[in-house]
Formats: structure tokens, C-alpha cells, sequence
């Protein structure tokens, strides 16, 4: 009786703590998600105020420049120039109130352009033909007569619309005036500043659906739901379309749907908010947008209310177990006390037998655990495991579950066989070899390829050892899996290759034109020296040969010769095989480097300044150092030219910052655009096709720079050019 009210007490102990945990567990997940409820609604609002004071700002702006453009076409002074241009009488600044207008308003407009009532051009600013592209809209302006935001059109990949503002005179439209407006423009002054979040971000579609503003200009034009139906056919697109359908219908509000970050790689599907706003543009409407991660909302609730509950877990999981241990102690107690009166009794009777049996006990659970712990070592094992008799040709005497994945046969099979059924590389020989070398060392290492089922070949490492029992003739042999190491070594060595041909196929393209420069900078010795034999000839002839004269003509000779070998010298340096590293001086690398295109600057008139903080000492090797600054040198000389740029300048400037060599050099060829800037280390990439550009040079910069030199190269565009900024660990 007493037993089975100790077994009640233990049990209503058990369940009053799982009802109090169930109760923690159900007030945290009430209160997180009454908490969640009103954050979400709080966000939601705010998205919502976002996207209509995106909205309302589009509005003003269209609004705004409807009116400026009312103000022009009704400014006295524009419309007696007006007149007069149409009367035949023009003056000089007849139309120097619509540049004005342009100079305020270059900002928000491409152009502005004047026409009569044919629709034939009469003054546009700046005067750059960009296509009209209002025929319809022409038409529009006569048929309501006043002024009116034109439809989207495209050009040059380009998204733009027309505000045009009748010309009234003598009581009718004799003409139209009309700005040109870039969406792109539009987007970078509204929609891109704001963001909601860290991936969120803002967008406009037009009435019909179609994505006009977007971070991902590849989906500018399509429309939302047919481009990600057409991405990503598997997944369900109702909830997106449900939202599009509000918006086309002039809606506004905010809704929560399944959809994928534009950015993300992973096509991994995501929760989003999407606050959205219709923005009023002239009889149509735009649907300015607002997305926001729902899980960067949501996710530091779900971790504060799990920590809560985990915490009072453990909270009412000590106390439940203190209380167990507590009435366990009694328990222990009061049964030990029964214990020892009873073995009292029996003391004298079974002291040797208990003695006996217990030591039996102790020997025989330790054997059992020793046994369970080495099967579960041996067969947990990631590694193939083979017990191998050497004395009985290598037969197997057992092996590890992994060996039976790995080989595909069965554990029974393998048993049967020997190891050198399932070996490459192991012959008797070579097993007398291992057992020899196990004597020694106690451990033998070694490359295999076993053999499995079906012709499968497994490249393995193998670690022997002996195995310490009463036989002697025993091994065990640790197989690894090196397939991918293998693999990574192969195309570890294949990478060298390859980007050792490219630097090879660099360095002939940079000797080709080093050639060139030398055959120039030879030109002149050269023909220095043909006039000094041609000086001692006529001296000779006029009997004016004498010691003084043959001795200035000889140091002359000496001069150009010394020259000549000179440039021999540095050539051979830009060129000399060797791959040590080497002490050099930084200033002495760019003489050299702008030694070999002395010639070249100076045939295209081309200003180089250096400025140098102090001569720099540093550890590399120098060859490659030049290779690089020869081939950016050479950029710079050929973009100065096919820019013919009027400035024909190169600026190197070399000092130390933060324990590094910072490097710069400039130049006035007009620089690269943003787009092609981040492409312009990338392999085979050039901006000379025309010229037979081969892409490799800055690739190759970058390799030498980053790998052989532990630095980094960077590029941008300053004012008039091109800086490539390179910086180099002084070591």
C-alpha cells in the first residue's frame, strides 16, 4: 500500500509540472502573438504611409512640371519670339527663354523641344536628336486642347514620357511645347532613396501591371506576374496576382504574400509585405510599391518568446528534478536501512559466495561494456576499417559497416575474400614489405584504389597497424576516402596551368609592344651612329683626321652604344625568368617600366609627372611588378589617344599609408563607364576590341598583384580619366 502511494506521490508530481509548463508554454505563445498581431499592423500602416507620400510626390512632381512648362508657353516674351520666328524674323536669342528653362530644369528633363502645328521640329535644347516619340500624344494635345502627360515609351532600351503644353496664339494652337522626361531620372530622385529594411526596396509599375522602375533593370518593361510565372513556373503566384489585380483596379493598401528577392541567388521563396499607392499621372495612374521582409519584422519576437520558454523549461525542470531527487534520497534511505538489517543476518552464511559473485559481476559488465563500446567505435566509424590476417594470404576477418556502403558488397562477401581481391596496388610481395616495415614502426602508411562491386574504384589512404592480441598475424588497416582530394588536386593543378599560360600569353603580348618601343628608342642612336662614320669619312677625305677629333667622335660612339645596351639590359630584366623573391626599390621600377615607353609618350605628346614620398624598399619580384605597371602605363597612353583627349596627361603618385605601398596612377583618357568599371578585371574583358585589346592585361594585374603580392587593385573614374589605385604589403 505504501508502495503504490510513493508510485501516486511520483506521478502527481510528474503531471503537475508538464500542466505548469503547458501553461507557461500557452500564455508566451498568446502574448507573442498578440505582441506580433500589433507590430505587424503597426508596419503595415507604416509601409502604407510610405508608399502614398512615394506616390504623393510623384504626383507633385508631374504636377509641377506641367505647370512650369503652362508658365513658358504663355511668357509674353516667349510667344512674341514665337510669333516672330513664324513670321520669318528671328533674332539672336529668340529662344533663349527655353534654354533657360533647361538650365533650371536639367535636372528632372532630357530636353525641351518646340514644334508647330505640323509637328515639324522648330528649336530643341540641347540640340541633340533623341527621337519624338509623341505622335499620339501630337494628337492628344489638338483633341483636348491643353496640356497632357503623355503614354511610356522606349528608347534605346530606355523608358521615357512627354509633357506636352499647347502654343496659343490668336485664339488657337499654332503649336506644342513639350519636355522629354527619363524614368531612369524619375526613379534615382524618388523611388531609390527609399528602402524599407535591409532587403526591402521600392518600385513602380504602370496601370497595366508593367514593371516601369525596379532595382533589377533586366525586369523594366515586364509585366510582374507573366515574368515570374514564366521564372519560376513551379511555384504558386496567387497571392502576388490577387495583390497586382488591387492595384491595377487603383487601390491602395497593403498586403502579405509568398515571392523571392530579386537579388537572391537561392530562389528561395520568402514572406513579404507589400504596401502599394496609386500615384495620379496626368489620365492614367502609376502603382508606386513598398516591400519589406516579413520574417526581418517578425524574427526577434519568435527569439525573445522561445528564450522565455526555454528558460522557464529549465526552470521548472530543476525544480521538478530537485523535488525527485529529494523524495528518491528519502526513499534510498529508508530502504538501505531494511537492507542492512537483513544482510546482518546472512553476513556469516554467504560472505566468500557474495564476495565471489560480486567481483563475477563487476569483471562481466566491464567486458560487456568494453565489447558494446569498441562494436559501436568500430561500426560508427567514417572511415573503412579492415581486420586483416596476414598470416592467411590478407583474408578478411572483419570489417566496419562502412566498408560494405562503400563497396557495395555485402559483409558475408567480404569475409570470403582476400584483401588483395579488392586491392590495386597490394601483392605478396608488398604485404611482406608492410609486415617488415610494421616490426620497425609500429605503423605503415600508404596510397590503394579498392576495388567494389559493379567496377567501382575508390581512391583511398591507408593507415596500418598491428593488432594487439594473442595473435600476431593480425592487422588492421584504416582506409580513407581521398576521391576529393584527388579531385580538388587535379583541378588545383589545372588552375596553375591555365593561369600560368594566361600570365605567358600577357608577357608576349607586352614583349610585342616592348619591341616596338625598343626599335623606336633605337631609331635615334641609330642614325647618330651612321653620322658619326659618315663625319670621320668626310673628316678623312678633307684631311681634317686627327687625335682629337677621332676621340670625341669615339666618345660619341661609346654614348649611343652604352645606350643602346642599356635598353638591351632593362628589356631583359622585364623578361628574366626567374620567379625569386628580391630586395628592389619602388622609384627604380617605375624608370625602368617608364623607360621602355619613353618613345610612345613622346610621339603623342603626352605629359607624365611623378611624385614619389620617399624611396621605397620593399621584398617581390620586381619583373612582375613592371609587367603590371607597363601594361596599366599602356592603357593610359592608349585611351589618352583614342580619346584624343586635349589634356594629355599621366600622374604617378607613389607613397606609403598604413604599413603598405599606395600607388596611383591617372591618367586624362576619359575614363570607363560605371557599368564596364566592375568588369574591368575580368578575364578576356576589353574596351579595345577595335584595336585588337586581348582582356588579359588588368586581369593579369589583379593576379600578380593579389596572389604573388598580397595586395589589391582597385579602379575609378576621377574627373577627365581613369586612377587605378594598387596597394602592396611592405614586407
Amino acid at each position: 500500500m505504501k508502495k503504490i502511494k510513493r508510485q501516486l506521490k511520483s506521478v502527481f508530481i510528474f503531471f503537475s509540472a508538464i500542466a505548469v509548463m503547458m501553461v507557461i508554454v500557452l500564455a508566451s505563445y498568446y502574448n507573442y502573438r498578440a505582441i506580433q498581431d500589433n507590430v505587424i499592423e503597426i508596419e503595415q500602416s507604416q509601409l502604407l504611409s510610405l508608399a502614398n507620400t512615394v506616390a504623393d510626390s510623384l504626383e507633385r512632381f508631374f504636377v509641377n512640371q506641367t505647370h512650369n512648362l503652362e508658365i513658358l508657353a504663355k511668357n509674353r516674351y516667349f510667344i512674341s519670339n514665337y510669333i516672330a520666328q513664324q513670321q520669318g524674323v528671328i533674332t539672336e536669342a529668340a529662344f533663349q527663354n527655353i534654354e533657360d528653362y533647361y538650365s533650371i530644369q536639367s535636372d528632372n528633363i532630357e530636353l525641351i523641344r518646340l514644334i508647330d502645328g505640323e509637328g515639324e521640329e522648330i528649336y530643341t535644347y540641347p540640340i541633340t536628336d533623341y527621337g519624338q516619340g509623341i505622335e499620339a500624344d501630337f494628337q492628344e494635345v489638338y483633341e483636348k486642347q491643353k496640356a497632357i502627360i503623355g503614354a511610356l515609351y522606349q528608347e534605346q532600351d530606355k523608358l521615357y514620357i512627354n509633357i506636352l503644353q499647347p502654343v496659343i496664339t490668336d485664339g488657337h494652337i499654332s503649336g506644342v511645347l513639350y519636355v522629354k522626361i527619363k524614368l531612369e531620372t524619375i526613379y534615382h530622385a524618388f523611388i531609390v532613396p527609399v528602402k524599407a529594411g535591409e532587403k526591402g526596396y521600392s518600385s513602380v509599375k504602370d496601370s497595366d501591371g508593367a514593371l516601369i522602375m525596379h532595382p533589377n533593370t533586366e525586369d523594366i518593361g515586364e509585366n510582374v506576374i507573366e515574368a515570374r510565372t514564366s521564372a519560376y513556373p513551379d511555384f504558386d503566384w496567387s497571392e502576388l496576382q490577387e495583390l497586382v489585380e488591387k492595384q491595377k483596379r487603383g487601390e491602395s493598401g497593403v498586403g502579405i504574400y509568398h515571392s523571392l528577392w530579386f537579388n537572391d541567388n537561392l530562389e528561395k521563396r520568402v514572406k513579404k509585405f507589400s504596401a502599394f499607392s496609386p500615384a495620379q499621372v496626368g489620365d492614367d495612374f502609376w502603382i508606386v510599391n513598398v516591400s519589406k521582409d516579413y520574417l526581418e519584422v517578425v524574427s526577434f519576437l519568435k527569439e525573445r518568446t522561445y528564450n522565455i520558454i526555454i528558460i522557464n523549461f529549465f526552470i521548472i525542470l530543476i525544480f521538478v528534478t530537485t523535488l525527485l531527487y529529494l523524495y528518491r534520497v528519502k526513499k534510498d534511505q529508508v530502504l538501505i536501512a531494511k537492507e542492512h538489517a537483513l544482510l546482518v543476518k546472512v553476513k556469516e552464511l554467504n560472505e566468500e559466495l557474495e564476495a565471489d559473485i560480486q567481483q563475477r559481476i563487476v569483471l562481466e559488465k566491464e567486458l560487456i561494456q568494453s565489447k558494446n563500446k569498441f562494436e559501436n567505435i568500430f561500426e560508427a566509424g567514417s572511415d573503412c576499417i579492415f581486420v586483416i590476417d596476414v598470416g592467411q594470404n590478407a583474408q578478411i576477418k572483419e570489417v566496419n559497416l562502412k566498408v560494405t556502403q562503400s563497396l557495395g558488397y555485402s559483409k558475408e562477401q567480404l569475409l570470403q575474400m582476400n584483401y588483395q581481391d579488392i586491392s590495386t596496388f597490394i601483392t605478396p610481395e608488398k604485404l611482406n614489405e608492410i609486415k617488415s616495415d610494421l616490426l620497425l614502426h609500429q605503423s605503415y602508411l600508404f596510397e590503394d584504389i579498392l576495388k567494389g562491386n559493379q567496377g567501382k574504384s575508390i581512391p583511398v589512404e591507408i593507415n596500418i597497424k598491428p593488432m594487439v592480441s594473442e595473435s600476431t598475424n593480425q592487422m588492421v588497416m584504416i582506409s580513407r576516402d581521398i576521391t576529393m582530394k584527388k579531385r580538388f588536386e587535379e583541378e588545383m593543378m589545372e588552375n596553375k596551368r591555365k593561369e600560368a599560360l594566361m600570365i605567358y600569353q600577357s608577357r608576349l603580348a607586352a614583349m610585342g609592344e616592348m619591341i616596338g618601343s625598343i626599335a623606336h628608342q633605337w631609331r635615334q642612336p641609330l642614325s647618330g651612329i651612321s653620322m658619326i662614320f659618315n663625319n670621320i669619312e668626310d673628316a678623312y677625305t678633307f684631311e681634317e683626321l686627327d687625335a682629337p677629333f677621332l676621340k670625341n667622335q669615339g666618345h660619341r660612339l661609346q654614348e649611343l652604344i652604352k645606350y643602346m645596351s642599356q635598353t638591351i639590359d632593362d628589356f631583359r630584366f622585364f623578361f628574366n625568368p626567374k620567379n625569386d623573391k628580391e630586395n628592389f626599390l619602388m622609384s627604380k621600377i617605375l624608370d625602368q617600366t617608364l623607360d621602355f615607353l619613353r618613345e610612345s609618350i613622346r610621339l603623342n605628346n603626352i605629359d607624365v609627372s611623378m611624385s614619389l614620398e620617399k624611396d621605397i624598399l620593399m621584398l617581390g619580384r620586381p619583373n612582375q611588378l613592371s609587367q603590371v605597371l607597363f601594361g596599366i602605363l599602356k592603357n593610359a597612353i592608349d585611351a589618352i589617344v583614342l580619346n584624343n583627349s586635349e589634356q594629355r596627361k599621366i600622374s604617378v603618385r607613389c607613397g606609403t599609408e598604413d604599413q603598405s605601398v599606395h600607388l596611383e596612377i591617372e591618367d586624362t583618357g576619359g575614363g570607363i563607364s560605371e557599368e564596364k568599371l566592375v568588369q574591368i578585371f575580368e578575364m578576356y574583358y576589353t574596351t579595345k576590341e577595335a584595336h585588337n585589346g586581348t582582356g588579359l592585361g588588368l586581369y593579369i594585374a589583379k593576379v600578380i598583384v593579389e596572389k604573388n603580392f598580397d595586395g589589391e587593385i582597385t579602379a575609378q573614374n576621377t574627373q577627365g580619366g581613369l586612377c587605378i589605385v594598387i596597394k602592396i604589403p611592405i614586407i
